[in-house]
């Protein structure tokens, strides 16, 4: 049975990835039947663009706020505010659990007790917390191409694969960093706070960059900054942007097996 460390974690969650599929079904069929009921309304693109400065930051998915057309109703209401949540919520609560979760429910010396090292396992935790997050990401994609075609929204499917890859990446990196986190101490809450308030803290840097121009080179060291400044649902793939973020990803990736090696498990 624990043959395969990739194996039983991807049952282990399961159940969480059957409800997050759930609830994406739902709120991305709710967002499509809005749509038509405002799409090229002139006055809620107008009302937008008397919002402040800084709320604009928050709702404008690559600087746009055309909210009342099928890219900037997506941006607005999946890709600035719900995708972010949701992605990252999956990755970070996978990666959280990956090792840190084992070890305070005292069955990670059954899992090192495997003919396996420490990094094999880690990887193995990897592997299926990626497997996890690109399987949700495919269902959203599936589920925006479906909508955008049945009502009209006019955004292609590669643009919001496009889109949908950044999302991937931007929610992989906080996964990521999350299993990190948990790899070197153990505490899956701390894992799970820590890279939560930096993924917020990456929006609101990015939001909030207008406002200050001292923060116009801070917000470069923000990953969401590279999630949404190319505009993936009206330009497509930003090659750079995307470079950037696997970067990201890559970076805490080669981190996390080093922690983990290097951690005393003596008392686990």
């Amino acid at each position: 049975m624990l043959s395969s460390v990739f194996a039983k974690t991807l049952r282990e969650r399961l159940r969480a990835f059957r409800w997050w599929c759930l609830g994406t079904v739902g709120f991305v069929t709710l967002y499509g039947s809005v749509y038509p009921s405002i799409h090229g309304l002139k006055v809620l693109n107008d009302l937008v663009k008397n919002y402040p400065q800084a709320l604009k930051g928050f709702v404008g998915f690559g600087g746009n706020l055309d909210i009342a057309s099928g890219a900037g109703y997506l941006g607005t209401e999946v890709f600035s505010f719900w995708g972010p949540i949701v992605l990252a919520a999956v990755a970070i609560a996978a990666g959280s659990g990956a090792i840190a979760g084992e070890e305070e429910r005292g069955t990670l010396d059954l899992l090192l007790s495997l003919p396996l090292s420490r990094t094999r396992c880690l990887l193995e935790k990897l592997a299926a917390l990626v497997c996890e997050t690109l399987a949700l990401a495919f269902v959203l994609w599936i589920l925006l191409v479906i909508v955008s075609y049945s009502v009209g929204m006019g955004v292609s499917a590669g643009h919001l694969g496009a889109a949908v890859l950044v999302l991937l990446l931007f929610a992989l990196g906080f996964g990521v960093l999350a299993l990190a986190i948990g790899a070197a101490t153990g505490r899956k809450a701390l894992a799970i706070g820590l890279s939560a308030t930096l993924a917020v803290a990456a929006d609101v840097i990015n939001a909030l960059a207008p406002l200050a121009s001292w923060l116009d080179r801070v917000k470069l060291i923000s990953p969401f900054y590279y999630y949404t400044h190319g505009d993936p649902l009206r330009n497509g793939l930003d090659v750079s942007d995307l470079l950037v973020l696997l970067a990201i990803v890559v970076v805490f990736a080669t981190v996390a097996p080093f922690l983990f090696r290097r951690r005393d498990l003596t008392t686990v």
